[in-house]
């Protein structure tokens, strides 16, 4: 899947960026990583509000009288081109909504989605719609070898009108199989490089309960309806869309997250091994807030999360996403992976980066870490073939066998010069200039003064 933009931020110029299994984007400060992150993140967690096929209304009077139609698959991939630049058009129009800024902010960017029709015809997909008293009301079936799509009202339409979903439920229901059908789009959790002062601040930040019931409690008039809006609107618009993700996400550790086990985990238990080994320890959730445990000598050690080191502040989405929600077929978006973590945890991240790929979960990050991308140099090493390779290993204590990463799987750019620039990539690893000239500056610099010195 590729992406193409233009006048984003400081992307001045047509920028291209493909996605790969580990997607990367290296470059100095300022240099609009962050923009291409929250853009991308935006489409891939609205699309699927928002495509559009054109479904007959006719097919949608024809479900009502006789609660199911069958649709072809193949005519919907004839147009898949189409409602795909119709849905980039209509992204690049609110795309300041992501960003939380004004619209006069991005109205002259161009932002555009490119994806290939997948080969629909073997999949299996299936997925009903529920009411809140956990009725089905309407299903969706597509069955393998087979290229028609089944829609089903589970509902009578003459005697049951309460529960009777609307025509743009149905409607949006089925545009978003047939994308899901056509499309092999990731499903995307972002955490944003402010995810140190969410995870300590959370609850003072839960602002759309706070500033709608100070809003109540100074009102001397009655509100109209209209005027919840307006507090709801205001309440939730101070934050880009990535980070008001992560608020939500922290908000629901105690009572939601804590108390799930992801598919992840099911399938691949030592992961929570390796992200524990990285914290130092791991979360437990009692008497209503969020602790951290870990081992001080031979002694137990329980502390509140405000108290923690910045690490376990940092760690605390990443943790619970692996541990909670994370699954096969989603795209983990970090901006800046290394924040507040010694160079010992940056190499670990980078190989449990690697893992994840190989357990089918996409990992986009961004990054100014040299000893990131210098891990990831070593597991792309690794994942050639050479000879005393095993005998390497074993003085690796640090690496298993697993620990590898094919450069096939890697897409990395320079961010500079107001566009992305593909970063070389071989069988010995990233290449990544602008860190190494900032390394050979620093020995320089070092050696001169040694030299003077006379050390």
């Amino acid at each position: 899947m590729k992406f193409t933009f233009k006048n984003l931020g400081i992307f001045e110029k047509e920028t291209t960026l493909e996605l790969g299994d580990l997607t990367i984007i290296c470059g100095q400060n300022n240099t609009g990583k962050t923009y291409a992150s929250y853009a991308i993140f935006g489409f891939l967690d609205t699309w699927n509000r928002n495509i559009d096929f054109d479904i007959p209304e006719q097919k949608i009077k024809e479900l009502y009288s006789n609660g199911v139609i069958e649709l072809n698959l193949d005519d919907f991939a004839e147009i898949a081109g189409q409602s795909l630049s119709k849905l980039s058009i209509q992204y690049s129009s609110f795309l300041h909504k992501v960003f939380s800024t004004s619209e006069d902010f991005f109205q002259s960017t161009q932002f555009v989605a490119h994806s290939s029709v997948e080969k629909y015809v073997d999949t299996v997909i299936g997925s009903t719609i529920t009411t809140v008293e956990g009725k089905e009301v309407l299903k969706f079936e597509k069955q393998k070898d087979f290229n028609v799509l089944q829609i089903s009202l589970l509902v009578e339409a003459n005697k049951d009108k309460k529960t009777l979903p609307s025509t743009q439920m149905i409607t949006d229901f089925i545009d978003f199989n047939v994308g899901r059908s056509l499309f092999s789009f990731p499903n995307p959790f972002v955490i944003s490089s402010e995810r140190t002062g969410v995870s300590l601040f959370h609850r003072e930040l839960d602002i759309s309960k706070n500033v709608i019931v100070e809003r109540l409690q100074n009102s001397d008039k009655q509100l109209q309806v209209a005027d919840y809006f307006e507090m709801i609107e205001e309440a939730t618009s101070r934050y880009a869309k990535p980070v008001k993700e992560g608020i939500d996400f922290v908000r629901d550790i105690i009572d939601i997250h804590s108390k799930k086990k992801s598919e992840l985990i099911k399938e691949n238990p030592e992961f929570l091994r390796l992200i524990q080994n990285i914290v130092g320890g791991e979360y437990q959730v009692k008497n209503d807030q969020i602790i951290f445990a870990f081992r001080k000598g031979r002694r137990k050690e329980k502390i509140p999360l405000y108290m923690a080191s910045s690490t376990v502040k940092s760690m605390l989405e990443l943790y619970f996403y692996i541990t909670s929600i994370a699954k096969k077929g989603d795209i983990l978006m970090i901006d800046e992976p290394e924040l507040n973590l010694h160079p010992a945890n940056q190499r670990k991240l980078a190989r449990l980066f690697a893992h994840l790929v190989k357990a089918g979960i996409k990992v986009f990050i961004t990054t100014h870490s040299d000893y990131l991308i210098k891990e990831l140099n070593n597991l792309i090493m690794l994942s050639n073939d050479f000879e005393y390779k095993e005998e390497v290993l074993k003085n690796l204590k640090d690496y298993s066998p697993e620990d590898n990463l094919s450069p096939s799987h890697i897409k990395a750019y320079i961010a500079d010069k107001k566009t992305l620039i593909p970063a070389p990539i071989t069988e010995y690893g990233i290449e990544v200039e602008s860190f190494d000239d900032e390394i050979d500056a620093i020995n320089h610099a070092f050696n001169e003064i040694t030299l003077a010195l006379g050390i």
